[in-house]
């Protein structure tokens, strides 16, 4: 809000300011102008009347005779010596001439009386001494207002800046995956119609997650009903050959795999579900896993090149476990024998990276590898197995994390994988792997 109100104060003011300043102008050039030309109208008729008086009176008699005129003026009337006023060459030069000369510093009007070293002297004239005072009061007077205006822009501003506020927090709780929630205004606010709208939005929203899980679910339902007759109708067949079997095995699980990744990706997509957060001994775990990776698959060597001890908050071990299958099932496809894989801590962000000495992926081609049913020819085509969704899940989860998931050069030849996270974010949704 304080943003917001010293912008809309500051621009108010300025507006304000500006339009003063025209007015003050305007007075400047006319009521000031006319009253100080009458005064100075006023005052040569004055002076000339005095030093008409003077002219036949000796210097000597000049005070005593200005006293005994009763003048009834308000303001004091004398003569003075020239050499008492400390002027500027351009005043002096209209004193010779026998003009008047105005000092405003002292609100006194002075004029030389010809074929003499003195100077007829008017004043403090009090119309003078008001002309300051009102300059003084001019700038009180808008210090004054700059600090009135502050009242009513913060009086209006106040309720527009909480509405904004509700508008606000019913946006960012709505996208933490709180799709239920919704805003209303009163009727008199000035966001009314845009928290229709919101609202408006939000159902939207809503019809289009649920049309795409009833869509998800109903496909994978489709699917798997054909695959388990199928299945069955192939142990039941006596006409095929032992490698025709193998092989229809082989592409049903393939579409059974399919199917479950396609749920878990849709699922990932879906922020509504709790997450199952534990705090294990990350490093012990993933040794485990790799131990059990490599049982399975003794055609690869599969390692672990490095891990930090540490303590790395709470996980949900579904997720973790999912991103090391699809990183390592990745780097089992395309390596030629060797995969590492390395777990680190730096600067409050944990990093799990998997190495493969592959053929390795280009660096303009690295970004399209998380994108869902990419798959990247020559090397890394259909033959080689997976549908294209191992990765864009894994990136799927990093998005979950609050981290990140990265492509690059492998010091032992191939493509690196590196998902980071930090290891003190509280993980904002789940889905079930």
């Amino acid at each position: 809000m304080k943003k917001l109100f010293v912008q809309f104060y500051l621009l108010l003011f300025v507006c304000f300011l500006v339009m003063t300043m025209l007015v003050g102008l305007v007075y400047k050039f006319t009521a000031e102008r006319a009253g100080r030309q009458s005064l100075d109208d006023l005052m040569k008729s004055s002076l000339y009347l005095m030093r008409s008086e003077l002219r036949e009176i000796p210097p000597r008699d000049w005070s005593k005779t200005l006293k005994e005129l009763d003048l009834n003026l308000s303001f004091d009337l004398r003569i003075e010596p020239l050499n008492k006023f400390q002027l500027a060459e351009s005043s002096m030069e209209h004193l010779r001439r026998g003009d008047i000369v105005a000092l405003d510093d002292q609100y006194t009007f002075i004029q030389r009386i010809p074929r003499s070293h003195y100077v007829l002297a008017v004043g403090p004239v009090p119309y003078l001494y008001y002309l300051h005072e009102m300059r003084l009061l001019d700038v009180a007077l808008l210090a004054f207002i700059a600090i009135s205006l502050a009242f009513p822009v913060f009086i209006w501003m106040r309720p527009h800046w909480q509405d904004m506020l509700r508008l606000e927090t019913a946006a960012q709780r709505f996208g933490e995956g709180h799709l239920e929630e919704r805003i209303h205004f009163d009727s008199m606010s000035s966001f009314e119609r845009l928290g229709v709208v919101f609202n408006q939005m939000a159902d939207n929203i809503n019809a289009l997650i649920a049309s795409k899980k009833q869509l998800t679910d109903g496909i994978a339902h489709e699917l798997r009903t054909p695959l388990v007759r199928l299945r069955y109708r192939l142990e039941m067949s006596e006409n095929l050959t032992e490698a025709e079997s193998q092989a229809l095995n082989r592409d049903i699980g393939q579409l059974e795999a399919l199917i479950d990744e396609l749920l878990t990706y849709a699922r990932l997509d879906r922020p509504q579900n709790e997450l199952i957060l534990t705090t294990p001994d990350l490093p012990e775990w993933i040794t485990a896993h790799v131990d059990d990776i490599q049982t399975v698959n003794p055609q690869r060597d599969v390692t672990i090149a490095h891990l930090t001890r540490g303590n790395y908050g709470a996980l949900d071990m579904r997720l973790m476990e999912r991103v090391l299958d699809n990183l390592v099932n990745n780097a089992m496809r395309y390596s030629r024998q060797q995969i590492q894989v390395s777990l680190t801590q730096h600067a409050g962000r944990a990093t799990l990276v998997v190495d493969d000495d592959g053929p390795g992926i280009a660096p303009d081609e690295r970004a399209r590898v998380f994108e869902p049913f990419v798959r990247l020819d020559p090397s890394r085509d259909r033959a080689t197995g997976g549908c294209g969704l191992g990765l864009a899940i894994v990136h799927s989860i990093g998005l979950a994390m609050s981290g990140e998931v990265s492509c690059e050069a492998s010091p032992i030849g191939g493509a690196r994988f590196c998902f980071s996270w930090p290891v003190n974010h509280q993980l904002s949704f789940s889905a079930t792997a």
